[in-house]
């Protein structure tokens, strides 16, 4: 008896001293990664890139949308639907306002789905939304340890900084939704051509399925069927989650989604780029890809439909004597 106590003492010693030995491990990695962190704190001083938009003389129409490799339109807290709040949370963090910055619960779900699945499709996600912003706006997309530990120092910074409703306004304006659109409003105008506040309940859940991987689950790729399966898993869970109603589930369920076709339609194209050789020389083209200008021209789009048409029909009746141009 006393040999199997002896065992068992040292047993429980082994076990505090890894205790002990992990968490200084992980105090001493949380100091020495933080001397080269990016200071959390300044996010909302951070230069977000954002499209510049060229109008009609109204504000009415968008005759272009400059943008780099980033098509994006910062909009406020109070103009993101509810919905789209809620999807989103359903999908990549449940337990989202329930934790510091690291969701335990849903990395321990992740595995266990991931291994239920068996294939990299999982629909479930480790990471919390903290960690994702952190990941898409501070890191790079290396999968080390040395990475991972600083996601997590940068995560619970973040939330000892910012209030969660803060943090998930950062997220949706910030993660990409493929298709170069990034934040919510891109992906809204890009997919459903209409303003993110316009989102019903079922647009809301297939946006919601694009972050976790913009280029696979792309409504213009080959995989739609896929995209269907992680929009029927989203909007699941919502019910599940309670943020829905079984009458919102049943009409979300009939509803068809409908994505605008892929384009890069210019209206006006001569006065467009005109415009653009303009905003170029006065500001850099830099400025104009990244800058987020909004730009009132003097075209009155009416007029210029009607020039558009009567030189159409002049250009038919010079046909008749085979005139050119």
């Amino acid at each position: 008896m006393t040999k199997y106590r002896k065992i068992l003492s040292n047993i429980a010693l082994w076990g505090i001293i890894l205790i002990f030995g992990a968490i200084t491990l992980f105090i001493a990695s949380f100091f020495y990664y933080s001397r080269f962190l990016p200071d959390p704190n300044a996010w909302q001083d951070r230069k977000i890139i954002q499209s510049t938009k060229i109008y009609d003389r109204d504000n009415k129409t968008l005759l272009y949308e400059i943008h780099g490799e980033e098509k994006r339109t910062v909009i406020a807290y109070s103009d993101i639907p509810g919905i789209v709040k809620d999807a989103t949370i359903a999908a990549e963090d449940a337990e989202f306002y329930n934790h510091s910055g690291i969701n335990f619960r849903g990395i321990l779900r992740a595995i266990l789905a991931d291994i239920k699945i068996g294939n990299k499709k999982a629909l479930e996600g480790g990471s919390s939304i903290t960690q994702q912003l952190i990941k898409n706006a501070y890191l790079s997309p290396e999968k080390t340890l040395s990475r991972k530990v600083k996601e997590l120092i940068l995560a619970i910074t973040l939330e000892r900084k910012y209030s969660k409703d803060e943090i998930l306004n950062f997220y949706l304006n910030q993660i990409p939704y493929g298709s170069n659109s990034y934040g919510i409003e891109a992906a809204a105008q890009t997919y459903f051509n209409k303003p993110a506040k316009e989102l019903n309940l079922a647009e809301a859940v297939y946006l919601a399925a694009l972050p976790k991987a913009p280029s696979y689950y792309s409504p213009y790729g080959s995989r739609g069927d896929e995209l269907k399966d992680r929009a029927n898993y989203i909007l699941n869970r919502l019910y599940d989650l309670k943020y829905i109603s079984q009458k919102d589930y049943n009409e979300a369920e009939k509803t068809t989604v409908d994505f605008v076709a892929q384009k890069s339609a210019i209206v006006a194209p001569h006065f467009v780029m005109f415009v653009r050789e303009y905003l170029n020389e006065k500001y850099g083209e830099n400025f104009v890809e990244k800058g987020g200008l909004k730009v009132t021209t003097t075209l009155d789009l009416g007029l210029q439909k009607i020039a558009e048409r009567v030189i159409e029909e002049g250009a038919k009746r010079n046909e008749i004597y085979n005139a050119k141009n």
